[in-house]
């Protein structure tokens, strides 16, 4: 060994016996968990040019993938920030995502099974600790009211707390709550840059459920919701630039459940089994996309979660690499005055 990588490799020893020590003892690790904490909270929530939809949620509740959270979707805009539907563990996704949470302007509900629904108290309380300045609308079909109420009833307490610990000055119990606003099929919310629509779809027996499009300054998406494939929504999503729809792949799930009726698991397997005749097969949206002249159809809430790369080639059977088989965190950027889509993949 030569001088010089003599001397390499002692340097070397010293910055990690050095490190080893600085990891080791209280005034180190107070220096370093210092620094994490000073580059975690001094980076700044997203401003994003032109409409910006990110997926914060990606699964169904059938199968488990800790890289998936449940349904929800962000929208946002240099001067908007909404939600459609925030299933568990979306709350999460959305802080990984540093998403403007202090200016959010609202929750849109498709329905109301849990998987679009179980996340929405942590964002409400998330939103008001971070400094929402009003009450948190929340949006959807008849029925919002009886959930959100509920939601409301059960965290009063936990409000109530914290406005006492913190003070009224900072955490106001008037902005605390959820306030529901019960939609029917037509504009949903509008101002001068952005138009959301309601539109019906069919998840029956769950009725009524529906999705939503979104447009500002010419760029748009249509969010679907839990549907099967249906004429109303390809009318609402007429030459939209981005189509996000519920996913259900046959060849999966028909396997999953002969999986299940082998092991005995007859009573899982019949429910399961009843998942088919309420969610959109794969295979037969590509084409209604395309004669709705929508730009690029993306799937979401998978039926069930693809947790392997086996399973994500069974959902893309019969389907075109066109498509895009979306992940928690996925953003797709439409500028105004373009036609171009960018699609970020974490």
């Amino acid at each position: 060994m030569n001088k010089i990588t003599t001397s390499i490799v002692t340097l070397v020893l010293i910055i990690a016996g050095s490190g080893a020590v600085i990891y080791n003892t209280a005034s180190g690790q107070d220096f370093l968990y210092k620094q994490l904490a000073t580059l975690a909270t001094g980076q700044k929530a997203i401003n994003p040019e032109g409409l910006n939809v990110i997926v914060c949620g990606s699964a169904s509740p059938l199968g488990n993938d800790p890289a998936r959270a449940q349904a929800c979707i962000a929208v946002v805009t240099p001067e908007h920030f909404f939600l459609f539907d925030v299933g568990a563990r979306a709350p999460m996704r959305i802080a990984q995502g540093l998403l403007p949470i202090n200016r959010l302007n609202g929750i849109f509900l498709t329905h109301f099974h849990s998987d679009h629904i179980a996340g929405v108290p942590s964002v409400n309380m998330n939103s008001w600790v971070a400094g929402r300045d009003t009450e948190l609308n929340v949006y959807g079909p008849q029925g919002v009211g009886t959930v959100i109420g509920g939601f409301n009833t059960a965290y009063q307490l936990d409000q109530t707390y914290r406005t006492a610990h913190h003070g009224a000055d900072l955490l106001p119990q008037v902005t605390a709550a959820m306030k529901p606003i019960t939609l029917t099929p037509g504009i949903a919310f509008q101002d001068a840059n952005i138009k959301i629509t309601a539109f019906p779809v069919d998840h029956s027996p769950i009725d009524p459920a529906m999705g939503y499009r979104v447009d500002y300054k010419g760029r748009s998406v249509v969010i679907s919701g839990d549907t099967v494939s249906t004429e109303s929504l390809f009318i609402a999503a007429k030459n939209a630039d981005l189509l996000l729809h519920d996913a259900l792949s046959e060849p999966a799930l028909e396997t999953l459940i002969a999986a299940m009726k082998a092991s005995g698991n007859d009573r899982t397997a019949n429910i399961v089994g009843d998942v088919l005749d309420y969610h959109a097969s794969s295979t037969n949206i590509e084409e209604q996309s395309k004669k709705a002249g929508i730009k690029q159809l993306a799937f979401y809430h998978f039926v069930p979660v693809p947790n392997l790369p086996l399973v994500e080639k069974m959902f893309e059977r019969g389907i075109s690499s066109d498509v895009i088989l979306t992940k928690d965190l996925m953003t797709f950027q439409m500028l105004p005055g373009s036609e171009e889509i960018i699609v970020t993949d974490p």
